[in-house]
């Protein structure tokens, strides 16, 4: 069964959160900070000034943002009128498109306690409960050949929560059929069997 591994905290050993963390996020120092100034590309000085603005990955963020040594902007697609789309309609927008990760990363920002922080929370808690009956229905009514055109505009923890329901759903058919209680023969098994007779019948 497809296993959801949640790091909505920061996962040393999860791939997955080092990959959705590696999106670059606009940033501005609110201090100098020497021997960095290679980060702005327009400047010539060797250290970064003040008011510099640059773009670093989203990993880097929030030690700095916790330090007050930047600030930073939200990444677009949780800002106000991206959350607005979604409460009008979220069935019909392509997560994927918005970033494989949406709900992962999504969380991540809003736990950096900004003033945007639970109206995104409140916003990833009710996109999702608004995709998964659609999610679900999807997943026990398609065919195998369907699943890829199906999941396309998902993003990634709603593909394994789409996954799991067809899976699930396999199993309760071979429940109803009684296909699940069958005891079948061994490889090994039927193999001596057949020796055992080819032996008999020589």
């Amino acid at each position: 069964m497809p296993k959801l591994h949640f790091s909505y905290s920061p996962n040393y050993f999860s791939i997955e959160d080092i990959v959705l963390q590696d999106v670059r996020v606009s940033c501005k120092f609110e201090v100098s900070v020497p021997k960095l100034g290679m980060l702005d590309q327009s400047a010539d000085d060797q250290d970064l000034k003040q008011g510099s603005k640059v773009e670093l990955p989203f990993w880097m963020v929030p030690t700095l943002h916790a330090k007050k040594i930047i600030t930073f902007e939200i990444p677009r697609h949780y800002k106000v009128n991206y959350r607005q789309i979604l409460q009008a309609d979220s069935i019909v927008v392509d997560l994927h498109k918005w970033g494989p990760y949406f709900y992962d990363l999504g969380h991540h920002v809003a736990n950096l306690d900004l003033k945007d922080s639970i109206d995104i929370k409140k916003s990833l808690v009710q996109t999702l409960l608004n995709r998964l009956r659609h999610i679900m229905d999807m997943s026990q009514h398609s065919t195998h050949h369907e699943t890829v055109h199906l999941i396309a505009n998902l993003d990634e923890l709603e593909r394994k929560l789409f996954a799991v329901g067809q899976l699930s759903y396999r199993s309760y058919k071979e429940w109803v059929r009684r296909e699940s209680s069958k005891i079948n023969t061994a490889a090994l098994v039927a193999s001596h069997r057949k020796r055992k007779f080819a032996e008999v019948t020589v």
